[in-house]
C-alpha cells in the first residue's frame, strides 16, 4: 500500500509539471477516454432507455458512433436477437439513473416507471434504438428519452490491491428529443484501467477512486460522473 501512495505522489508531481510546462500548447492535460460536450438541453423530463448491448463490430465500424441509433437491434447493434437487455446493461442503466437523479432530481423519470413501459412496448428486432426511444417517449408522454449502447462490460481479475487483468468497459449515451427525433447530446467513454506508472492522466481517477483496481462497476460509475458532467439541463 505505502508503495502505492509513492507511486500517486510522484505522478500527481509528474503531472503538474507536465501540465504547466504544456500551459502554451494544444496539449490537454487530461485522458481520452470521456469525450462529450458541454451542452446545455431545455428538458421537462427524461426518461432512461434500458440500456442495449453493441457489438464491438458497431462501435469500430462507424467513425461517427451516432449512426447506430438507426441501426437495426438484430444487426449491428445487439450480439445476438434474444439479448438485448442483460446483467451488465441493467447495472450501467442502474448507475447512470442514479447520477441523473442526483443532479436533476424529479425531471429525471422514476426507473420503475420507465422500465414498466419499455416492457409493454411492442419491439420487433428489426427496430432502432432511436425508433424505441421516441416510442418510450410518447408512451410516458415526455420530451426526452437517453438511449445507452454498452459495447464492452469485463470484470477485473483479481483483487483492489493486485489485479492480473484490469476493469474495462466501453459505452455510449445519446439523448434523443421525441417530438424531432433528433439528437440533442451525445457522450462516450471507453476505458481499461491501467497503472499510474503506465499512465499518469489515471491520476485523477485513482485520487478520485481510491489507490486500487477497480471494479468494473467502480469504472462504469467513474465514466458516468466525467460524461454527465457535461450535460446541463434548463
Amino acid at each position: 500500500m505505502t508503495e502505492l501512495f509513492c507511486d500517486a505522489r510522484k505522478a500527481i508531481f509528474l503531472l503538474v509539471a507536465f501540465c504547466f510546462v504544456s500551459a502554451g500548447t494544444a496539449v490537454r492535460c487530461q485522458g481520452a477516454e470521456a469525450q462529450a460536450k458541454i451542452t446545455d438541453v431545455a428538458v421537462q423530463q427524461l426518461a432512461v432507455l434500458p440500456f442495449i448491448k453493441g457489438s464491438t463490430e458497431a462501435q469500430k465500424k462507424e467513425k461517427k458512433l451516432e449512426k447506430n441509433l438507426d441501426c437495426q437491434l438484430r444487426g449491428l447493434c445487439a450480439l445476438s436477437e434474444d439479448e438485448v437487455y442483460s446483467e451488465s446493461e441493467e447495472v450501467v442503466t442502474a448507475l447512470v439513473q442514479a447520477e441523473l437523479r442526483r443532479k436533476f432530481g424529479d425531471k429525471i423519470v422514476a426507473l420503475a416507471r420507465v422500465r414498466e413501459a419499455y416492457i409493454a412496448l411492442p419491439k420487433e428486432a428489426t427496430d432502432t434504438p432511436r425508433e424505441i426511444a421516441v416510442r418510450l417517449g410518447q408512451s410516458l408522454g415526455i420530451d426526452h428519452v437517453l438511449v445507452g449502447l454498452v459495447w464492452r462490460y469485463q470484470e477485473r481479475v483479481g483483487s483492489a490491491m493486485g489485479a492480473t487483468e484490469p476493469a474495462s468497459v466501453a459505452f455510449s449515451l445519446f439523448m434523443v428529443e421525441v417530438s424531432t427525433r433528433k439528437l440533442v447530446w451525445q457522450g462516450s467513454f471507453d476505458k481499461t484501467q491501467t497503472s499510474l506508472s503506465e499512465n499518469l492522466f489515471d491520476t485523477p481517477m485513482f485520487l478520485k477512486k481510491g489507490m486500487k483496481w477497480l471494479t468494473v462497476e467502480e469504472l462504469s460509475s467513474y465514466g458516468i460522473e466525467k460524461i454527465l458532467d457535461k450535460l446541463y439541463i434548463q
